[in-house]
Parts: C-alpha cells; sequence; structure tokens
C-alpha cells in the first residue's frame, strides 16, 4: 500500500513539474515600442536564421494600421513581400498576432523558430482619425535581428 502511494505522488510531482517548466515560456530576445498614427508606415528588414551557426538571409518588413472599429485594430503586414491583413483586440486571447520568420507560411512550426510576435497594447483618442495612436509592442523570438528603416 506503500509503495503505491509512493508511486502516485511521485507520478504527480513529475506532471506538476513539467507543467510548470512549459508554463514559463520563452523570454523573447528583441522587444520594441511603437506608436503609431493611422496609414504610418514602418519599414525593417529582418534577418533570422535557425541557429546561431547558419547566416540568415535578410527580409523586407511593413507594417501599418487603417482601421479601428468596433474595439479592432486592423493591421496590414507584408513580409517577404507576402501580404497579412489581421485585426487585433485588447482582449488577451486576441491582442497579438504572430509570424515565423523562416517559413512564413506556416508549414513547419516548432517553438525553436525565430518568430516576430506584434501586440496591440492600447489606442489614444480612438474617435478622431486625423489623432488616433495605437500602441503596438513588438517582440522577437530566436535568433534574429531586427532594423527599421
Amino acid at each position: 500500500m506503500k509503495t503505491i502511494r509512493f508511486y502516485s505522488i511521485a507520478i504527480v510531482s513529475y506532471f506538476i513539474v513539467t507543467m510548470a517548466c512549459y508554463a514559463k515560456g520563452i523570454a523573447p530576445t528583441m522587444e520594441l515600442d511603437l506608436d503609431l498614427k493611422k496609414d504610418e508606415v514602418v519599414r525593417a528588414t529582418i534577418s533570422a536564421a535557425k541557429d546561431s551557426q547558419n547566416i540568415g538571409t535578410t527580409k523586407n518588413l511593413t507594417l501599418r494600421w487603417t482601421l479601428y472599429r468596433n474595439e479592432g485594430l486592423v493591421v496590414l503586414v507584408r513580409y517577404d513581400n507576402y501580404p497579412y491583413q489581421f485585426i487585433l483586440y485588447k482582449d488577451y486571447k486576441l491582442n497579438s498576432w504572430t509570424l515565423n520568420l523562416l517559413d512564413s507560411q506556416g508549414v513547419n512550426r516548432s517553438p525553436n523558430q525565430p518568430q516576430l510576435r506584434i501586440t496591440f497594447v492600447g489606442i489614444d483618442d480612438p474617435f478622431n482619425d486625423e489623432k488616433t495612436i495605437a500602441h503596438l509592442r513588438l517582440y522577437g523570438y530566436g535568433d534574429m535581428d531586427f532594423t527599421q528603416n
């Protein structure tokens, strides 16, 4: 009876430790705050590699937002000449969008691939298109270099 209790405690402890390791997450290697007016374009070049021994190719990125309605921010991104359009909300599960930098089509997704995450932080004066400023935060994960032009 004592051995069964010992094994069950060991198994439960193993699962708790494993889940705590996964919940910690990966720390970003780059963080950048952007305050953008409507249709203001951010241009950047991104170089990414799977590990530090590989030489990354340089690709262009443009980012802008074009509309804020019903608490949703419409964002337009062009990365490696491929266009993306998505809506970000202030809600925790809907406030960010992630781009895999080496495989932008999303075929080979893995957590150790270099990624760029765009997060919607907030907006100032949302009912005046001329004075509206959206606050975004960019996070880079993995072996990448982000240079704003």
